[in-house]
Formats: C-alpha cells, sequence, structure tokens
C-alpha cells in the first residue's frame, strides 16, 4: 500500500507508542558450517551408520527429554490410585500398559486423562497429554524422582510463567528443546494446533547440523577423512562450540527459529540478562549477575574466566555429549580436580597451599569451591557454571550464597569474611562485591551507582556479559556521561554490547538526535540480534517515520520481525507487536491480520483495539475504524487517543 497521507498519520502516531517486545527475527542458517542446501534425515538415518553412538545416546538424558509413556519411560507411582496436592484430588491408575490421570481443575469437573508422554527423567518427570484443539499440556501430578514422591507441578513452575495458569501448555511455553524438528501447525481461524516433531529429545542434529549432505557423501561411497560435510562441535571455536549448546542452556529470546551447529548464537537468539524486568520472589540471577536459575549454564560460562581467558568450552569437561549425565561421568566427580589442574598446573602441584584444606577433603575439590551448588534448579540445587570465587562479602550484604558457608553451614557469613580477609586480602572476590553493588544500584536507580556501572560497561577484563549488563541499567540515569557510553557501546565489538546499548538508547534520557542517528545506523547490523534492538529501539525512540535510505533499512528490519513472529500465531503479545511493525512499515493488510488475531486471541488486550482501528483509518475502512475506537475503553493508555480519532471521524 502506498505511503499516502493516511499512512503517514498512522507512522507518526504509532512511532510514538511504547512497545512491549518480548521476543524479537527469523533467518538463514550459517552457512560457514552447515552444508549448503543439507536437510535434516533424522536419528534413526544417523542410526543405520552410527550404531554405537545412537546406543550410548538412547541410554543418556538428552534422549530422554520427551518420551512416550509406557512402563519402561514411566517413573512415578501409579500404584498410588489416589493422591491429593495443594488441597487438589486426583486418580491414577495403569490398564494394559497404559496411565491414566483424573483431574477436575481444568474444567471443575472430574476428566481422565490418558498420559502420552513423558518429560525428563532424571531429577523430575512430567506427564503430558492432549486436551481440545490439539493443545499439549503438562498435568498437574509430577513425579520427584530423586525423592520418590508426587507433586504439584505448579510448584515449580518457571518465574516467567503466568501463574493464574491451572497448567502449562507443552506446545506453546516449551518449544524448542525437548524435541527435535517441531512444528506446531497452527491455525489462527480455528486455533487449533497440530503439533508434530521427528526425533524424541536432543537428537542428532541439534548438535551437528542437518545431516544429507553427510549422508549423501557416504552413500555414494566416499571414505572417511577429509570434509564431512558435517558439524562437529568439538572442533569449532570455543565461542561457536559453546553456541551449540546455549541453543537450550541459556535464557534466551528467540530471535529466529532454524538455528544450526556453528551458527551465530546471536543471529537467533538474544540473551537475557540480570537487568531484564524480574520476579522479584524468584529471580532468575543473582544480583552479581551470575545465574541463579536453572537451565542457564552457557551464561555462566561465558563470564567465566575459563572461557574469557582460557578458551574453555563445554566440551573441556563434558567430553561425552551423547552421555551427559553427570553422575555416569567419572571425572566430572567433585573428588577428581584433573579437569581443573590439567590447566592450573602450579595450583595442581600444591592443592593445599592453595585451598588451605586437607588434601582429599571437600574444601581441596575445585568445585566445591569453585561451582558450587548456588544454582536452583528444579527441587534440587546444581553447579554454578561461571566458575567464580567465594564472596561472603555479598552473602553478608545481598543474601548470594558462597562456597565456604555452604560447606560450613553453621558459621556466619562474617566468619567466612574474615578468613578470606587472611588468606587473600585484596582478593579477586572484590570485582563480584563491586558489581553486586553496581547492579543492585542500577536497579534502584541510585545516583552512586552510575559511576560503577560505567567503569564496569567500560573495562574489557570484566567480559561482554557484565559490560552489557552494566549498560542494561544505564537508562535509568537522566545523565551526559550514561547517553554518551550508551552511544559508544553501540559500537562494541560484542553483539550483546550493542544490543543492550541500542536496546537502552529507545527508552533513554535526552539527546533525541544521537539516539535516532546511532539507532538507525544499528539497522544494519551484521548480526540480527543487533538489528532487532536497533528496531525496538526506534519504536520506544519516537519521533517521525524515517526517510530515503534510513526508511529502506527500517523496512528490511521490519520484515525480518515479521517472518520471525508469523510462527507464533498463538500468542497475542508477539502478535500486536507484529502488527505494530508492519503499521510502521506501511503494510496496513498484514499489520491488520495480525492485530485481528491478536484480539481474536486476548479480546481484552490492552492497546489492540486502538491499533486495529489505526489500521482500519489508514486501509481507509472508516466505519470500522470508528467502531474500534468506540470499543477501547477507559483504562486502556490509548483510550483518550482513540477519543481524538473520534472526534476527527465525526461528519
Amino acid at each position: 500500500m502506498a505511503r499516502d497521507r493516511f499512512g503517514a498519520l498512522v507512522l507518526a502516531l504509532c512511532l510514538a507508542l511504547a512497545w512491549s517486545v518480548h521476543t524479537p527475527t527469523q533467518g538463514r542458517p550459517d552457512e560457514g558450517q552447515t552444508p549448503r542446501g543439507a536437510t535434516p534425515v533424522g536419528a534413526s538415518v544417523c542410526a543405520s551408520c552410527h550404531h554405537d553412538v545412537h546406543d550410548e545416546w538412547k541410554s543418556g538424558r538428552h534422549s530422554k527429554m520427551i518420551q512416550p509413556a509406557n512402563p519402561a519411560s514411566v517413573k512415578g507411582d501409579f500404584s498410588k490410585t489416589r493422591i491429593t496436592l495443594r488441597g487438589q484430588r486426583f486418580q491414577l491408575r495403569v490398564a494394559d500398559g497404559a496411565y491414566f490421570i483424573t483431574e477436575s481443575n481444568i474444567t471443575g469437573t472430574p476428566r481422565e486423562h490418558r498420559v502420552e508422554y513423558t518429560l525428563g527423567s532424571r531429577r523430575i518427570q512430567h506427564y503430558l497429554t492432549t486436551i481440545d484443539k490439539g493443545r499439549i499440556i503438562v498435568l498437574t501430578p509430577s513425579w520427584d524422582v530423586q525423592r520418590g514422591e508426587w507433586f504439584d507441578n505448579m510448584e515449580i513452575v518457571r518465574p516467567d510463567e503466568d501463574d493464574r495458569t491451572p497448567v502449562q501448555q507443552w506446545n506453546k511455553n516449551c518449544v524448542g528443546c525437548h524435541v527435535s524438528q517441531q512444528d506446531n501447525h497452527y491455525t489462527p481461524a480455528t486455533k487449533t494446533y497440530g503439533t508434530a516433531w521427528a526425533d524424541f529429545g536432543t537428537s542428532c542434529e541439534r548438535c551437528h547440523g542437518p545431516g544429507s549432505a553427510h549422508v549423501d557423501k557416504y552413500r555414494n561411497g566416499a571414505r572417511p577423512g577429509g570434509d564431512r560435510a558435517i558439524v562437529r562441535p568439538t572442533r569449532l571455536d570455543p565461542k561457536r562450540g559453546s553456541m551449540v549448546c546455549a541453543q537450550c542452556h541459556s535464557l534466551r529470546d528467540v530471535i529466529g527459529p532454524g538455528f544450526a551447529a556453528g551458527a551465530d548464537y546471536f543471529d537467533y537468539f538474544q540473551p537475557v540478562l540480570e537487568y531484564a524486568p524480574r520476579k522479584e520472589s524468584d529471580p532468575t540471577y543473582w544480583v552479581d549477575g551470575r545465574p541463579r536459575r536453572f537451565s542457564n549454564d552457557a551464561m555462566g560460562l561465558w563470564q567465566s574466566e575459563c572461557f574469557l581467558r582460557g578458551g574453555a568450552t563445554c566440551t573441556s569437561c563434558h567430553r561425552d555429549p551423547h552421555l551427559p549425565d553427570v553422575d555416569k561421568n567419572p571425572q566430572l566427580a567433585a573428588s577428581s580436580n584433573a579437569l581443573c589442574t590439567g590447566c592450573h598446573t602450579a595450583i595442581g602441584a600444591a592443592v593445599t597451599s592453595h585451598t588451605r584444606h586437607l588434601a582429599g577433603s571437600p574444601g581441596s575439590a575445585c568445585v566445591e569451591c569453585h561451582m558450587p551448588r548456588t544454582v536452583l534448579s528444579i527441587k534440587a540445587r546444581i553447579r554454578d557454571h561461571s566458575m567464580s570465587l567465594p564472596a561472603p562479602e555479598n552473602t553478608e550484604r545481598f543474601a548470594i550464597p558462597n562456597a565456604c558457608n555452604e560447606c560450613h553451614a553453621d558459621k556466619k557469613p562474617s566468619w567466612a569474611v574474615d578468613a578470606l580477609a587472611k588468606w587473600w586480602p585484596n582478593g579477586r572476590r572484590t570485582k563480584l562485591v563491586a558489581r553486586a553493588e553496581a547492579f543492585t544500584g542500577g536497579r534502584a536507580g541510585r545516583p552512586e551507582a552510575l559511576e560503577r556501572l560505567l567503569a564496569l560497561a567500560a573495562d574489557p577484563s570484566a567480559g561482554p556479559l557484565v559490560s552489557a549488563n552494566a549498560i542494561g541499567y544505564l537508562p535509568n540515569y537522566a545523565d551526559t556521561r550514561a547517553l554518551d557510553a550508551l552511544v559508544s557501546a553501540a559500537k562494541a565489538p560484542h553483539p550483546a554490547i550493542r544490543s543492550a546499548a541500542l536496546s537502552g538508547l529507545g527508552v533513554a534520557k535526552g539527546g533525541d538526535a544521537v539516539r535516532r542517528t546511532t539507532l538507525l545506523a544499528a539497522l544494519d547490523d551484521p548480526v540480527r540480534a543487533v538489528r532487532m534492538a536497533a528496531l525496538t529501539g526506534m519504536i520506544n525512540l519516537g519521533g517521525g517515520p524515517p526517510e530515503g535510505e534510513d526508511a529502506r533499512r527500517f523496512h528490511k528490519a521490519s520484515l525480518e520481525f515479521a517472518a520471525r513472529a508469523r510462527p507464533h500465531e498463538d500468542d497475542a503479545a508477539i502478535q500486536r507487536d507484529l502488527g505494530v511493525v508492519q503499521m510502521l512499515a506501511g503494510d496496513f493488510d498484514p499489520a491488520g491480520d495480525a492485530l485481528q488475531i491478536a484480539m481474536g486471541l486476548e479480546a481484552d488486550r490492552p492497546t489492540v483495539r486502538f491499533l486495529l482501528g489505526m489500521v482500519r483509518f489508514g486501509q481507509r475502512r472508516l466505519d470500522e475504524a470508528q467502531t474500534l475506537f468506540k470499543q477501547v475503553p477507559a483504562s486502556d493508555p490509548y483510550y483518550a487517543a482513540a477519543q481524538a480519532q473520534l472526534k476527527k471521524l465525526q461528519p
């Protein structure tokens, strides 16, 4: 549709709207690692040649994320035919090898469901079934494998889930890592799912890339050696190698489906860091920036000195990813220091001088001090992969657990502070204290924290994720130094830093001209995560529509966002945001479709009726626009704008 005066009105208005972006795009696989044109073949084809590796993978946890429910996979005690969880009663039964759970919390009346799939096998096991319209849900009773007891799944719902939802919908909220090559086949018109996948669990091609080129090569009689036409993660550099694992083991927003092994993580994902909005009762990170919640190991590793200075990657320790179970890998036992002392040879030669603990005791085990169990998993605690230092000062001030008091639980943190002050005066733990001070102060907008944040933002030794997190707090300050730092960081070498800076420039205070110039320039950034941050920053900044070459860049980035959002037609928030982006690009017809989908999913979602009214206005469907503006409730943020538009439409 031509950008006529109606379009200009829509653009000028909507560029001033606040935008609630959840996830930003879609893109091509990284052709530098995955052979051009390669397509998935499925684990069974891989197994036809790689029998032993396939059998080993089948015995490990990666293959057992989702399994068909049968006597071999179900771990829960279904002999307990009646259980009560958080005041709700459930019935369990087994018949002819099938498992059934009866509940009444979904519809209010008792209904029996056949358990179709199990989710998890080591610590926790959930039970999945399909209900109306193809929705695959997690049934309330879940089994604690370690404790041998039933519990209510809502006890462990991730903090970013909606607590008002009585059940979790797996094929909406948990897409990505439990199965391979998943496609929900969602139909907006009927609000139905036809979810299908190629392989259960995290299968071969999630880590090795699409296998068709590899299969074709060796089916044609090629001898081993040379270019194998497949990705081998252990032969990637530490950055790209760890990105293979980070596709699942990181807290991230998906900005483009289709990640393949060897690709750049930041072309498909945007990491969620500590500065992001959080649920105070169960935050994802400790306030020093280290992971607090599980499934975020890559964010810990990427902060570690082992990765930043030593080039360690996931497979440096987890040497056989086909068998990732820690308890089945002797080299990962707490009693074994060999993995650490292989690099830290001087310490290995004099362990007790370094630890001040007896040889062979837990205090002389590297992981007990540098990888304590301070990450909260599902009814369990797992090791911190940032491989940092005990900082009992942060326990005293910020309630961050430290390795010393994890072992010496009968002692106060002040005891550990005094001990470390004698052993390691002015030690490197002061960096962790400085980070906690800066990030806590930054979240509260305390003036004294600005200098600390600026120092971390400019410190290369802090690592890119720590610097990016500091930059994420700078928009809280109406200070030219904060603005200057954001503009400078928008050109930093690392995409996480650039993304944080550009997102921040969208909501920073003052300097509208330099903010706009910086954001528009970044729409051509070579990394998709940065382009999407620039796009959202532009929308949050507001102002008039881009012109000339800037308009071309904006439209191109808008198409990327649209491509990413289309597979999420079951998400009202994403469809609302897609409608805004397409409206800004002057694409009113698809914008109207997206906003109509959003309104169909959540009829009372704020701003949607107003935005759809503006689209209909841009399409010259004035009667529909008028009706929509009249339906905008007084509680809507744009009620006044809707009333103003109604006055303009009056004859």
